[in-house]
């Protein structure tokens, strides 16, 4: 009843029933008693939904403890080439150095002792913590003890992800519905012309032939009876079906009943949209955690030329002059402090940030520390991209449904040539030899059977599988059940094609920002003449008018007053704005 006060058509109605008292208005012991109904209607939908994640989550985590479990025996038995029953330090060398399935593993398993096995600087560390018996080889039980712990730290993982996923989740769902509700009511109130609380059957032909914002809100509504009144053929037994009163007119509440069921059939396929991203999301980031990882040790590997187990000053600079694949994970590794190893006027400062323990070297401790914090960045961007694609591919797929729907009811009517609300097969044959809209869709349609229409030797067949109560004709029942089919299958090859195409995305980001990052510090390198660090206005003047690498750059950085460096008039405004301490230069923080 207080959601009814937003509908002019029931706003009479619903005062009446808050107004227990009659007095002509709701007064506040109305309104809590009201707000109470409300908050246990919310609180029991709520407890619901618990139970359901819960229910969800421990299947899934019951199924995902098997896999690992399973997953950390055939690891043991991987590197346990002499099936001796133990590991030597031997065979886990050789190990992860060679066996990609172990590495994978071992990458992301939740146990830091078993992911440093993968650091030559950390390995004896780690097979001494694991090695609790002192035998210098690590046995089935040492090894069962520390899958355990691993296990243990992933499943709280995953809960804390889970948590935050349902946050957002239900957020996403609770705006969806709010949106929903509010379009549906803003349709009935267009088809409701007349503004009599009721819709006729010629407001609705009218509003269903004129009125794109009434098309578009039925055909993605999810209540069937309300997507075929936008089919001729079938608005009349849709009429029925939603007019329980059987007054000839829909009024508000039988429009209600119909949005309640369209409502919770779309909650339930965004629900299922829900876990489909967040399984592909993991997958995606488990992906990508093991190969940064990998790569974040294969450089410290690098940079450690003399095997020592650190990294010295003078191993970092050589190694960001001459090695790309240093200086490419570098760029781009989300840690500023490892990203500043690469510019000259900031590696002392860095090295100090990233040498906590001060002795002069970067050990695999601190670089693993920094590694991790370049992970968490890295990992919070990719969520933020996965999130941003997840609404655009929503979008898309909500404007592909409504055309396609709309060119398979326009198809249906092309072929219906009588219209008499069903294809006979003879209206088939004609339209598939002479109508070439009518095949193009059907030939891109993803339904078999339907394609099967265009193929004369299995036309008979087709058919006799479209018509399902052997009449002969595929009635506007039978053509919507066919086109639900197609467009389903659409919709999964648009979701296979766009996680198909995520990792390319992913990769091309990636380059283009260590490409811009590299571009933006030569820049910089380039203005400064003097090495000081900072650049003066004299320098920019003079870069800006004659190096052409430095005036191609800041025209298409994106950041409006670094470009408006390029223009006479605008130049020391936009100085004063970069130079947020007021020095009189920009210095490479700024």
């Amino acid at each position: 009843n207080l959601q009814f006060l937003l509908q002019p058509a029931r706003l009479e109605k619903a005062l009446e029933q808050l107004d227990t008292d009659n007095s002509g208005e709701v007064d506040v012991d109305e309104w809590e008693e009201a707000i109470y109904r409300g908050l246990a209607k919310r609180v029991e939908q709520l407890q619901a939904e618990q139970e359901r994640r819960m229910r969800a989550a421990a299947a899934a985590d019951e199924e995902f403890s098997a896999e690992f479990l399973t997953m950390a025996r055939a690891v043991f038995d991987m590197i346990d080439k002499d099936q001796s029953g133990t590991l030597t330090k031997k065979e886990i060398v050789d190990a992860v150095a060679n066996d990609k399935e172990v590495i994978t593993f071992l990458n992301d398993c939740g146990n830091p002792n078993l992911q440093y096995l993968l650091v030559p600087a950390r390995l004896e560390a780690a097979l001494e913590a694991l090695d609790t018996d002192r035998s210098g080889e690590i046995d089935a039980m040492e090894w069962e003890a520390a899958i355990e712990t691993a296990l243990k730290a992933k499943l709280e993982q995953r809960r804390v992800e889970r948590e935050q996923a349902q946050s957002a989740n239900r957020a996403e769902i609770e705006a969806f519905t709010a949106e929903f509700l509010n379009a549906a009511r803003e349709c009935f109130l267009m088809i409701d012309k007349d503004n009599s609380g009721t819709l006729t059957k010629t407001e609705i032909v009218h509003s269903v032939s004129s009125d794109k914002s009434v098309k578009d809100f039925l055909q993605n509504c999810g209540e069937p009876n309300l997507q075929f009144l936008l089919v001729p053929a079938r608005l009349e037994a849709s009429l029925d079906a939603l007019d329980t009163s059987k007054d000839g007119e829909l009024d508000m509440d039988e429009w209600e009943e119909a949005i309640k069921r369209g409502l919770a059939k779309r909650v339930s396929q965004l629900q299922d949209e829900q876990e489909r991203r967040a399984k592909a999301a993991a997958a995606e980031n488990a992906a990508f955690s093991a190969e940064f990882l990998g790569a974040a040790r294969r450089v410290f590997a690098m940079i450690d030329v003399d095997n020592s187990g650190t990294l010295t000053k003078e191993e970092i600079k050589k190694s960001v002059k001459s090695d790309k694949e240093v200086i490419d994970f570098l760029k781009d590794c989300g840690e500023e402090n490892l990203q500043f190893l690469l510019e000259p006027k900031r590696l002392d400062r860095a090295l100090n940030a990233l040498d906590t323990s001060q002795d002069g070297e970067i050990d695999a401790d601190e670089w693993e520390a920094a590694i991790y914090r370049g992970l968490e960045k890295r990992t919070a961007d990719l969520k933020a991209e996965q999130e941003r694609r997840a609404k655009a591919a929503a979008a898309a797929d909500e404007e592909f449904s409504a055309e396609f729907l709309s060119a398979a009811r326009k198809v249906f009517e092309m072929i219906d040539v009588d219209n008499s609300g069903t294809l006979t097969k003879q209206e088939i044959i004609t339209a598939v030899k002479e109508n070439k809209e009518v095949k193009m869709f059907l030939a891109n349609c993803g339904n078999e059977n339907l394609q099967y229409l265009l193929v004369p030797s299995r036309l008979n067949h087709a058919l006799s599988v479209l018509d399902k109560d052997g009449d002969d004709e595929i009635d506007a029942n039978e053509w919507e059940d066919a086109i639900a089919k197609a467009l389903q299958k659409k919709l999964e090859q648009r979701r296979a094609m766009r996680e198909a195409n995520a990792e390319a995305f992913r990769k091309e980001i990636e380059e283009f920002t260590a490409n811009f990052l590299n571009a933006a510090r030569e820049a910089f390198a380039l203005i400064d003449k003097d090495d000081s660090g900072s650049l003066s206005k004299t320098e920019i003047v003079r870069a800006v008018r004659e190096d052409r690498p430095v005036i191609d750059f800041l025209r298409n950085c994106g950041e409006e007053n670094l470009q408006f460096l390029l223009q006479p008039a605008r130049l020391k405004k936009a100085l004063e704005v970069l130079d947020e301490d007021g020095s009189g230069e920009i210095d490479v923080e700024e």
